[in-house]
């Protein structure tokens, strides 16, 4: 009789437990759990356990039970805006871009030359080519203009009568080789432009690395100038 009762009790116990579940289910979640969310729009409050609809455009924040911000969920961007903000993240992109390049650059300046007389020795070897290509241009035009003078000389005989076509033609060839030849000295004229600019450039950003503290890589100024690849083939 008094094991029935024990089993009774049980029974009892896990009956009442189970009902008092049962009621907190069906109550929902206690005040203290879970967040409200609020916004302003033109000056009016709404507020929900849940972002009101009436916050759709506007920043929304979302609160503890006890009135303290959890996070701030900010409004939707308007189209003008994403526009804006996808221009600004491109312009910040391509500025890392070129500040990643300059280091680069400024980093390959200093692994290629320890002083600035490196820098003007190098842009001596790299004019020679342009400076010999004009030196014999110039040379073929004195000869070419010789020649078209011994063509004029000639020509004199024959101001009353028809050009022999060997003088015609002569004459035809030395205009034609004038022409070459100025075309070489131009284009030899702007590479030297060209290398000086790069030179001048290079040796005003070298100078200003320096001033700012960087160093020179530590190397053989007198061996190792000849593995320059700006050194090489000019």
């Amino acid at each position: 009789m008094q094991r029935d009762s024990s089993h009774h009790f049980v029974w009892s116990s896990v009956l009442a437990g189970l009902a008092l579940l049962s009621a907190l289910a069906l109550a929902g979640p206690a005040w203290g759990v879970g967040s409200i969310f609020t916004c302003t729009v033109n000056g009016k409050t709404f507020s929900a356990d849940r972002v009101p609809q009436e916050c759709a455009n506007a920043d929304v924040r979302e609160l503890n039970r006890d009135g303290s911000v959890r996070k701030v969920i900010a409004r939707p961007l308007t189209l003008d805006e994403q526009r804006a903000r996808a221009v600004e993240a491109k312009k910040r992109l391509e500025e890392e871009d070129v500040q990643l390049a300059q280091r680069r650059r400024d980093k390959s300046l200093l692994e290629a030359y320890a002083s600035e007389q490196e820098i003007d020795a190098v842009r001596a070897k790299s004019l020679e080519s342009s400076n010999q290509a004009i030196e014999r241009a110039n040379q073929r035009l004195t000869g070419l203009n010789v020649e078209r003078k011994k063509l004029n000389d000639e020509s004199e005989f024959y101001k009353k009568a028809t050009l022999p076509e060997q003088i015609k033609r002569s004459y035809v060839s030395n205009q034609q080789q004038v022409g070459t030849e100025e075309k070489i000295l131009t284009e030899a004229r702007n590479e030297i432009q060209r290398i000086n600019e790069r030179f001048d450039a290079e040796r005003k950003r070298f100078r200003e690395l320096l001033a700012q503290g960087a160093r020179p890589v530590q190397r053989n100024p007198e061996t190792d100038i000849l593995l320059d690849p700006r050194f090489r083939g000019k």
